[in-house]
């Protein structure tokens, strides 16, 4: 193992950069007109900032009896830059888009009567600009940086007899996947942890590019073949697609933009992710890309997203949570604070292996399942995270799971704390035979 080192004035140029190459300069007064109406900025599915569902209350977690003595947590990255495809979608169809709602609605020039966005907005809009390279697509940005800080010193307080104000490398495992943006998360939550000075002596796990542990479903050739790959796994999110409460939502997005006819569905959705983006880029802006979905329209765009993601990460498929083994054997390292940084699909795996926000019934194209408990806007956006609290107890070890950093009940158990005994057994195939050979070898 490496010491990891980190350029700090590189880094600092870096954050700057990114700054400025989305030149949006919204005021508060701009950010009101989207909170005042209903927030849709709690539904940008697996792009919610992560700030409006995390937990303040950093108190003491304490039950009578017990005390707590070691934490498993698995963390997704922080907030980050979007694919090269969304880049590339941002520096060009949203920009040609910009001009053609700036001329459609007369530049703000006639009084808001005339068109659904009023001065103030089209004002943000001819001030939108991106000049993102691809060469930076999934990259961490500074919120992200800012998320992974504040995380952490939050768990610390939380469980100081685990988390210890001082770095030991026999104590402490952070582990990240080979991605820019999985590490850079680990490198912040060290310095929430540590301050910035200390975190410089952290010893990080060696990423490597053929991870079964925080990336299994990468290579497991039989989910890839049978899941993945297979276009079954998309065909309620293609009828939904098709649906009517979809082709509403396109033409209401045009007319909530001033613009004449209807926008495609490729349209919408990038303009949906972009929203999502830049919303949990600025803790104090609001996209200009948001203002042309309403509640409705914001919430069909994410079930929209939510019928991929539970077909593909949840429960659609029995191999897609049955592989989750391979990260949650991995609880039995020996340390005191283990904190493992990795990406969307194994969050929602590992969720759907502990039986969590489980539907009654499989999620549909064919009507919107509006209370539903699989939103990924609730349990899968940017910088999500579950951990795992050991409590030493005078009636015997329990473990406490904690899942956006709020205590929740895990299915199989009867209370919050529950009995490390009982876990294992019922976890008894999961520890001890998962054979991610025998499971992933394409048939």
């Amino acid at each position: 193992m490496k010491h990891f080192s980190i350029n700090y004035f590189a880094s600092i140029i870096y954050i700057i950069v990114i700054s400025l190459l989305v030149v949006i300069n919204y005021s508060s007064k701009a950010v009101a007109l989207v909170t005042n109406s209903s927030d849709i900025r709690n539904y940008l599915g697996t792009r919610t900032p992560y700030r409006f569902k995390s937990n303040k209350d950093d108190s003491k977690i304490k039950y009578p009896n017990c005390k707590h003595s070691k934490i498993w947590m698995l963390l997704r990255h922080g907030t980050r830059l979007p694919s090269a495809k969304d880049i590339l979608g941002m520096n060009t169809i949203l920009k040609d888009l910009k001009y053609k709602i700036l001329m459609q609605n007369n530049h703000g020039k006639v009084t808001s009567m005339l068109g659904p966005l009023n001065k103030e907005q089209l004002h943000w809009f001819s001030k939108w600009s991106s000049n993102i390279s691809v060469e930076q697509e999934k990259f961490l940005t500074y919120e992200g940086q800012d998320e992974m800080i504040l995380l952490a010193e939050r768990m610390r307080k939380r469980f100081p007899n685990a988390i210890k104000e001082k770095y030991d490398n026999k104590s402490f495992l952070f582990k990240y996947t080979a991605t820019q943006r999985a590490q850079q998360s680990a490198l912040y939550f060290t310095i929430g942890l540590f301050d910035r000075k200390k975190s410089r002596d952290v010893i990080f796990e060696p990423a490597m590019k053929v991870d079964t542990t925080l990336r299994f479903y990468k290579h497991c050739d039989k989910w890839q073949k049978q899941v993945k790959k297979n276009p079954e796994t998309y065909k309620e999110q293609r009828a939904f697609a098709a649906s009517q409460a979809m082709n509403d939502t396109f033409d209401a997005v045009a007319k909530n933009l001033g613009l004449e006819g209807v926008l495609s569905k490729e349209i919408v959705i990038l303009m949906y992710k972009i929203c999502g983006y830049e919303t949990s880029w600025h803790k104090y802006y609001t996209s200009p890309w948001c203002y042309g979905f309403d509640l409705k329209s914001i919430k069909t765009l994410e079930y929209y997203h939510d019928l991929k993601h539970y077909w593909l990460d949840g429960y659609g498929h029995e191999l897609t949570s049955v592989q989750a083994c391979m990260i949650l054997k991995n609880m039995k390292e020996n340390k005191t604070a283990a904190f493992l940084f990795s990406h969307s699909g194994t969050l929602l795996k590992l969720l759907t292996h502990l039986g969590l926000y489980k539907p009654q019934t499989h999620l549909r194209g064919d009507s919107v399942i509006e209370d539903r408990l699989w939103r990924a806007s609730n349990i899968d956006c940017f910088a999500s995270n579950i951990a795992f609290v050991l409590y030493k107890c005078d009636d015997g070890d329990k473990i406490l799971t904690l899942h956006q950093e709020r205590v929740i009940k895990l299915p199989m158990c009867e209370t919050e704390l529950c009995p490390l005994e009982h876990l294992k057994a019922y976890f008894r195939n999961t520890i001890h035979n998962c054979d991610f050979a025998d499971m992933c070898e394409a048939v």
